[in-house]
């Protein structure tokens, strides 16, 4: 069963269509903005600042035994 506007119904939402729309572009561009200058305000954040402690080689094949291992069990 195929349910289909009446035309007093078609004549009744046509004033607010154009309303309706721009509304939508409103709603839809405000969080799309704030969400392109988050992303924009992140990614150009560095962290050649912070200081990366030297690793001896023993904690270095420690670590990549781990990485082995979590690979192989399909962690990564």
């Amino acid at each position: 069963m195929r349910i289909t506007m009446s035309p007093a119904l078609l004549r009744a939402r046509r004033p607010y269509f154009v309303k309706n729309m721009i509304g939508l572009v409103v709603l839809t561009i405000i969080p799309a903005s704030i969400f392109m200058y988050t992303f924009k305000f992140l990614n150009k954040d560095d962290f050649d600042d912070i200081p990366i402690p030297p690793l001896d080689e023993e904690t270095i094949q420690q670590l990549q035994k781990e990485y082995e291992a979590e690979k192989k069990r399909g962690g990564l």
